[in-house]
């Protein structure tokens, strides 16, 4: 199933409240002294981003404009954020090791099943937020010394001006709709130890304050 099929039900709840909704998980596996994680090194992983113009027919046009600047203010606020409650982070300007860009690809791979079992609850993880990303995270953990990656995917489209313009002629939705989720995973083990969704017809990562905000809301419930 679809990325997109999988998160129509929730996203269709986002544009009937107008607003942005988030949701979080914490892992059976987690620590139970958060506070005694404090000390311990996250790794920002480069963001998995993507920002579309939705045309006048409803088709996704990636913009590589719009994904560049909007990774960057994800990029900033995240680091601001975490520097903001005093947890040390890692460096990890970009990742181009084949192996590491393997890793992102499966954690977004992982986050949409995380989002499919939302819907429809797999029986052996109904009461059990159980998720992993494989031993194979060890290679950020020997690469970046550090214990924590916070991996982060997002998909933003934005209505093109005729789309727009039809949109209020015929009192319709565009479409446009800010999906993603952010995960907080052990390079000790493997294990999503956090997990948050979100859904927002109202974002905009294009701008620095709106972007701040949809970042605010990627984090939210963060147990670090």
């Amino acid at each position: 199933m679809r990325y997109r099929e999988i998160i129509a039900p929730l996203a269709l709840c986002g544009l009937l409240c107008g607003c942005a909704h988030t949701s979080n998980d914490i892992a059976t596996s987690a620590p139970v002294n958060w506070s005694a994680e404090r000390g311990k090194k996250v790794l920002p992983v480069d963001p998995d981003v993507e920002l579309n113009e939705l045309t006048f027919g409803g088709v996704a046009e990636l913009r590589a404009d719009w994904t560049q600047t909007g990774k960057s203010f994800i990029k900033a606020d995240i680091a601001s954020m975490l520097q903001a409650k005093g947890i040390a982070t890692a460096s990890a300007d970009g990742i181009s090791d084949p192996h590491e860009v393997q890793l992102v690809k499966l954690h977004g791979v992982v986050g949409q099943s995380i989002l499919q079992n939302t819907l429809v609850p797999l029986p052996t993880k109904k009461n059990n937020f159980d998720w992993t990303l494989g031993s194979g995270v060890a290679a950020l953990r020997d690469h970046y010394q550090a214990d924590y990656a916070l991996f982060v995917y997002v998909r933003d489209s934005y209505s093109s001006g005729s789309r727009m313009a039809f949109a209020v002629l015929t009192m319709s939705p565009t479409g446009a709709m800010q999906t993603g989720f952010a995960s907080l995973v052990d390079l000790r083990t493997g294990r999503v130890v956090w997990f948050n969704r979100l859904i927002s017809s109202t974002g905009n990562l294009k701008e620095e304050k709106p972007a701040a905000a949809s970042v605010n809301n990627l984090l939210d419930g963060l147990p670090l």
